[in-house]
């Protein structure tokens, strides 16, 4: 029988790793089928764990051996402000994937930097400011203009639009990534503590108009230097989710543009406030929002009755709207270049090519096994 090998380890640092994933004693008992009484003595420092304990409280706490073997628990940085639409018991409680995705977003900016700075690329401080006491709206006609997205707008398909959106943010200095946001009702978050903004937006089912409605929300969170985790609900109380929310609202369908379209323009001449379904369609596909945006816009601007936006909003604002019909299998080498995004697949690519570095570092960047990497390479160019 093999004997067990019993590892010195400061016990506050396993506290310390545990919580920092928001499980409790319970949860990593059921996880690990370690008794409760094992782990609390594990935890006290009466015992040593064994070398096969710290490797499956490495595996359930996401952290490396070395970390868990460190003699002080390090010091890490916060978690974005809870910023969600949610009863006080769910409040500032998040799922540890939740966690992951954060930690993750955290990690990949930091490698998005090491990547630019060997290519010797240039990194842009973001310079665009706000207060919650500037008029959303008008901070949003501003920066409309200012980045020219217009031009953006003027593309046919929405999915070009929303990598070009990308583009536009990256190239202002701001780390953007689609992660797997599974729990807590999350589209979105924002964190503003790092050497360059992150903006963090739900991958997967989601149509592609919520998730530029999301990367506009969390721009207005960076553009007022306070981040947070957001669902962006409209039945918000919080300040500056409304402010984000405005914001979003304005620089995607700007009031003075959405008053010269032919179909505004036509129902404001029959004095019409009880839009028909198709108006609302053609209007969202011209700004490459939802049709709930849109509505949400004529409300605003007196273009319709509240108790016909209620009535649609009800009905359309569903766990299934907003999200694709028909969702996609896995596909690891797509799902890898919409996470982390073309520059940053790119970059990588562009390292690995002049052999900054190997197969095995390409790997670790990209996040995939190397048999995926020559079909990862194929999409990138394909797009």
């Amino acid at each position: 029988m093999k004997p067990n090998i019993f590892i010195p380890v400061n016990s506050k640092v396993l506290v310390w790793a545990r919580e920092t994933l928001a499980l409790n004693r319970t949860n990593v008992a059921e996880k690990t089928g370690i008794p409760i009484k094992h782990l609390i003595d594990i935890e006290e420092g009466v015992i040593l764990p064994s070398l096969d304990e710290l490797k499956i409280f490495s595996k359930t706490y996401k952290r490396t051996l070395a970390t868990l073997l460190l003699t002080i628990p390090p010091r890490e940085k916060p978690f974005p402000v809870d910023r969600r639409t949610v009863n006080s018991q769910d409040f500032n409680v998040f799922h540890e994937k939740t966690i992951m995705a954060v930690r993750k977003a955290r990690a990949l900016a930091l490698s998005l930097i090491e990547l630019k700075e060997d290519a010797g690329i240039a990194i842009p401080r973001f310079q665009y400011r706000a207060n919650l006491q500037d008029n959303p709206k008008e901070v949003a006609v501003k920066l409309h203009e200012v980045w020219g997205l217009d031009e953006i707008r003027r593309q046919e398909k929405t999915t070009h639009v929303f990598d070009a959106y990308i583009e536009k943010v990256e190239s202002m200095g701001v780390a953007v990534f689609q992660l797997s946001l599974t729990h807590n009702n999350l589209r979105g978050f924002s964190i503003v503590d790092e050497i360059i903004p992150i903006i963090g937006i739900k991958r997967g089912s989601e149509q592609i108009t919520a998730k530029i409605f999301t990367l506009f929300h969390e721009i207005g969170h960076i553009i007022l230097n306070d981040g947070g985790l957001c669902d962006l609900s409209e039945n918000t109380n919080q300040q500056i989710e409304k402010w984000c929310n405005a914001f979003a609202a304005e620089i995607l369908i700007p009031t003075s543009k959405l008053f010269k379209t032919n179909i505004v323009l036509d129902y404001i001449d029959k004095g019409e406030k009880i839009w028909v379904k198709k108006d609302l369609i053609d209007l969202a596909n011209f700004f490459h929002v939802g049709p709930l945006a849109i509505l949400r816009s004529l409300l605003e601007n007196n273009l319709t009755t509240a108790a016909f936006y209620k009535e649609k909003h009800q009905a359309w604002n569903k766990p299934s709207f907003g999200r694709a019909k028909i969702p996609e299998g896995r596909n690891i080498p797509k799902e890898t270049i919409s996470e982390k995004g073309r520059t940053y697949i790119s970059l990588a690519f562009s390292a690995f090519d002049r052999n900054r570095i190997d197969l095995k570092d390409l790997s670790d960047f990209l996040g995939i096994k190397m048999s995926y990497i020559p079909k990862t390479r194929q999409l990138l160019n394909a797009l």
